[in-house]
C-alpha cells in the first residue's frame, strides 16, 4: 500500500485545477461518483480521505497505517519534485480533523512524532513542526 509518489509517476505541466473544475461541474453525479471511486481504489491516501468525509471508522485506521508507513520511509535528505510524501500524509491528519476525527488523528500525530523522533530525533524540520503543532492544537 502506498502514495502516488510511490509509483513515481511525475507531471510534467502545472496544474491550476481551472478547466478541469469547470468540465467537472457539468458533469452528471454518477459519473463523478464512479471517477471518485477509481481514484480512491488506486490511492490509498483519497480512499482514507473520502472514506474519512463519509464517516466511515476504519479511515482512522487506514490513515495512521498510511502516515507510520510515510514516517518509517521517510528520508530526510531526499528532495521531491512533485509531491512530498509526508507532508501529504500530515495534510490527511488535517484533514481528520476537520472530517470529526479529532481524537483519533491527535493520537496518530503523536504516534508520527514519536516515530519520526526516534529515527531522525529532533531535527528542525517542517514536518516535525507540523506533527507538533497537531498535537499542541488538540491541547
Amino acid at each position: 500500500m502506498g502514495c502516488r509518489a510511490d509509483y513515481d509517476l511525475p507531471m510534467t505541466t502545472s496544474f491550476d485545477g481551472t478547466e478541469l473544475a469547470a468540465f467537472l461541474k457539468d458533469q452528471e453525479i454518477s459519473w463523478l461518483t464512479e471517477q471518485l471511486v477509481l481514484a480512491a481504489e488506486e490511492d490509498p491516501v483519497v480512499r482514507a480521505r473520502l472514506s474519512a468525509a463519509a464517516g466511515v471508522e476504519s479511515s482512522a485506521d487506514d490513515a495512521r497505517t498510511l502516515v507510520l508507513e510515510a514516517v518509517a520511509d521517510h528520508l530526510p535528505d531526499v528532495e521531491h519534485e512533485d509531491i512530498d510524501p509526508l507532508h501529504r500524509v500530515i495534510d490527511l491528519i488535517e484533514d481528520l480533523m476537520e472530517y470529526g476525527f479529532e481524537d483519533e488523528a491527535a493520537d496518530i500525530a503523536g504516534e508520527a512524532r514519536d516515530l519520526y523522533e526516534e529515527q531522525f530525533g529532533d531535527d528542525g524540520s517542517e514536518h516535525l513542526d507540523r506533527l507538533h503543532a497537531l498535537i499542541e492544537g488538540q491541547d
